[in-house]
């Protein structure tokens, strides 16, 4: 008789399991060591506590063999707190009783899975990239969760469930959401400054990312986000990381401010501090360092942060400072700290925390609640509020950057270059706001109302709901599949749509892209591609009616159902 117990160092992760019960007196066999492994993970994955496998392989080496199998799927081993195996019978065939204790039980398993589907409805939302649904999953993580000092909860359960847990927590519940949501994700085991730890790496476009949630959440907790340790490449990560040298991952080699520079993804350079790296951002020497100081200070930040010339002396920092605090009253206190040198070793970053002799409550916009038409000029005016004061911040508000292919802003007038629902976020003293506008061209105002009409079934395109009782003709489901008049919905979201009659067919033009629909017909051509409709395009009472979903996401639009409402969301 052999008897072994295997307690595992709790740096690793877990599986989306199902309740199970124990499975003593179930038939699992296995004649080799391949065999014998898929059978443990297996049990595992179920969280199984103890089961029994009948064994006629060999047993050279068959504690080795256990073990190894353990570190063969990174997740399940850190949801593992310890595991002990006992052989009996001969040599032709032996019986290999297991006994695990997992971090979490299956019931707990399934209480953090439906808590992650709750917040992951309520940060996500419509019309969302993958990086915009990763970076909101982090800052959800770090301003929702606290590092476990006593090194006591190990699982995402407990960071969900407390609010605290150690590393294993955090990349376990970073693992859970971006699967939820469909993007790749991958646990990485290693050192961290010398200590066991675990993070993630996460794959964006065609490119891996190391992302460590941990690290980013500063202690002791002070309720903000760190992007220091955010989509690091190897050579980044490495640098106070150290990687298992069993695992097998993913190359990570690609600079994430080149990729968003490449993707001209602006906003989300800012909101992640990777501006930091453009030359504007950038001091080589004590004038400029002043000269970016005041541009920056304009805005009221809570926090600024500049690179500079790694020659830079502590005394021109606090000439700078002092020049700020001089210069503007309005400033009651300057502080900085420890200088690090950034990811491209040439430069070290400047972090100042301001604070100031008054702070506001809100935030608040003159924007109407109306729709605007596409060839409204729009006037608007931001303003700080202080209590009952009001004060107007057009000048030194800041504006996150914005699609400027969409709408055009100029001091405090606003134009639109196309139709659509934007929001304009805006930052003052550590406040932000989100304004939402809303418009559409000419002709959409035919159809729209804010109200919800009386039908079994509604459209709704950028929060307006679709008034079908001008055309008399209103949507039905077909077959699973919402048919909508093809006019009265696409031109409110600013295709031209008309008809050739010598096709019988209709036709819908939207930034570079033609559909053409055939009347009574289940195939569409996408410029000039044929693609086959999930129910046929057919006329009724002199309409075209078309699968609302085929063409929505033939121009890139998203399109949502809401069950509770009946009604499809575009967006």
């Amino acid at each position: 008789m052999r008897k072994s117990i295997f307690t595992l160092a709790l740096t690793t992760a877990l599986i989306t399991a199902t309740a199970t019960c124990n499975v003593f007196g179930a038939d699992f066999s296995a004649a080799n060591y391949y065999e014998l492994e898929n059978i443990l993970l297996e049990q595992m994955s179920k969280y199984n506590h103890e089961f029994e496998i009948k064994y006629t392989g060999s047993l050279d080496n068959i504690e080795d063999v256990l073990k190894k199998s353990l570190s063969k799927d990174t997740y399940i081993n850190s949801n593992v707190k310890s595991i002990g195996w006992e052989i009996t019978g001969t040599t032709k065939t032996s019986n290999i009783d297991v006994n695990v204790d997992y971090v979490i039980t299956s019931a707990k398993r399934a209480a953090a899975d439906n808590q992650i589907e709750i917040i992951l409805a309520e940060i996500i939302k419509p019309g969302m990239n993958d990086h915009e649904k990763v970076k909101a999953v982090h800052d959800y993580i770090i301003l929702n969760g606290k590092y476990d000092t006593s090194m006591q909860l190990y699982s995402d359960y407990d960071l969900l469930t407390q609010g605290t847990s150690v590393c294993n927590g955090y990349a376990l519940l970073t693992y859970n959401m971006l699967s939820k949501l469909n993007i790749p994700v991958e646990l990485v085991t290693g050192t961290g400054n010398n200590q066991l730890h675990i993070w993630n790496m996460v794959k964006l476009g065609d490119h891996w990312f190391h992302l460590d949630t941990t690290w980013d959440d500063p202690l002791p907790d002070s309720n903000t986000v760190s992007y220091n340790y955010y989509m690091l490449t190897e050579k980044q990560i490495t640098k106070d990381h150290t990687i298992d040298e069993n695992l097998e991952l993913p190359n990570a080699v690609k600079s994430y401010y080149d990729y968003l520079k490449e993707l001209s993804y602006d906003k989300l350079l800012m909101e992640t501090e990777l501006d930091i790296y453009d030359d504007v951002n950038t001091a080589e020497n004590e004038s400029e360092l002043l000269k970016l100081l005041e541009y920056k200070i304009k805005h009221h930040p809570l926090k600024i942060s500049v690179r500079i010339n790694k020659e830079s002396s502590q005394e021109s920092i606090v000439k700078a400072i002092s020049n700020l605090l001089d210069k503007y009253i309005y400033i009651s206190e300057i502080a900085y700290g420890q200088l690090n040198i950034d990811n491209t070793g040439e430069y070290y970053v400047l972090n100042l925390y301001i604070k100031y002799k008054e702070t506001p409550t809100s935030i608040v916009f003159d924007f109407s609640d109306k729709v605007y038409n596409t060839a409204t000029k729009v006037d608007f005016n931001v303003y700080a509020m202080y209590g009952n004061k009001k004060v107007n911040i057009n000048d030194s508000v800041l504006l996150y950057p914005y699609d400027k292919n969409k709408i055009d802003i100029s001091g405090n007038s606003l134009t639109f270059k196309q139709a659509g629902s934007f929001n304009l976020q805006f930052e003052y003293q550590g406040l932000q706001e989100t304004a939402k506008i809303n418009a559409l061209n000419s002709s959409a105002f035919e159809y729209i109302t804010n109200k919800k009409p009386s039908n079994p079934v509604n459209v709704k395109v950028y929060d307006q709901y679709i008034d079908f009782s001008s055309i008399n003709q209103w949507p039905f489901i077909e077959n699973g599949r919402t048919m909508v008049p093809l006019r009265a919905v696409f031109e409110v979201m600013n295709c031209n749509v008309r008809w050739e009659q010598s096709k019988s067919a209709a036709v819908v033009e939207y930034e570079g892209t033609t559909i053409l629909i055939p009347a009574n017909s289940s195939t569409a051509y996408i410029n000039g591609t044929a693609s086959t409709l999930d129910v046929t395009a057919m006329l009724v009472n002199d309409r075209i009616m078309v699968p609302l979903r085929f063409i929505s996401e033939a121009i890139d639009k998203t399109v949502i159902w809401d069950d509770i409402n009946k009604t499809v969301l575009i967006y």
